[in-house]
């Protein structure tokens, strides 16, 4: 049915007609619109397991969760009013390695960034210079891969795909021993690392498709030996892993 506009209704009335008609689409639009560029959570670790946990749970419902080895990291580890897991302290390069210390996610492309804008968030707390926290993929991995590491304190993050390799890192050390939250986002055109809710860096660049099928893994390298390739391991808490896209 068509909404008629009498003929003798003047111009402003005619215009305010208009909008009464337009502006509940257009709203709904909006709101389609708002909904559409939300962000999927494609991943969820909160790490609240109890202590002497064999599974790290996953409660974004899409069933990524991944085995624990006790003799690598202690759960139900509680600080300042958190539990997470707990890294002893352990050289990051001395040998032998150590892979119970390392926790896996089998590859899923629930993991892999694509093209897409593609977040990485952790919670933790440490007072180490050394350490690559979460990652998916290796320096030579073919798909390329993403990481979250620890040098000098000052945390990073990288992203390495078709179209090159593109990474940022936080202007302030870290390694206070205190709870942080690190959040880096890979967009299209640029990486930017978000230090406790605030934009702390940012680098301009084109990382390209990123899609490999190597395990994601917690606390450092797996594909390693101590001797050629280190292992880079972690020493500290985390307190939850997430991963969202869009």
């Amino acid at each position: 049915m068509h909404s008629r506009i009498p003929k003798t209704m003047g111009l402003a009335s005619v215009s305010l007609a208009l909008s009464l008609l337009i502006a509940p689409s257009s709203g709904f639009a909006a709101v389609s619109a708002k909904k559409a560029l939300a962000p999927t959570v494609e991943a969820d670790y909160q790490m609240n397991e109890a202590d002497g946990a064999t599974t790290m749970a996953d409660s974004s419902g899409h069933g990524l969760s991944a085995s624990i080895n006790q003799d690598g990291l202690d759960t139900g580890v509680s600080f300042d009013g958190a539990v997470g897991y707990l890294w002893a302290q352990r050289s990051p390069t001395q040998p032998p390695a150590s892979p119970e210390r390392v926790i896996q996610i089998p590859d899923n492309a629930r993991l892999d960034p694509g093209s897409d804008t593609f977040t990485v968030e952790i919670r933790y707390r440490t007072k180490n210079k050394f350490g690559n926290i979460t990652q998916k993929g290796q320096s030579a991995s073919k798909g390329g891969q993403w990481k979250i590491q620890n040098p000098g304190g000052k945390p990073s993050c990288l992203f390495k795909g078709s179209a090159g390799r593109v990474a940022t890192q936080s202007k302030i050390a870290l390694n206070d021993n205190q709870w942080h939250t690190i959040k880096c986002v890979r967009e299209p055109n640029r990486v930017t690392i978000w230090v406790d809710g605030v934009n702390n860096n940012r680098k301009n660049g084109q990382s390209g498709v990123i899609d490999n099928n190597i395990p994601m893994t917690i606390g450092g390298k797996i594909n390693c030996d101590q001797v050629e390739t280190t292992c880079d391991y972690y020493s500290g808490m985390i307190d939850y892993v997430k991963i969202s896209r869009g």
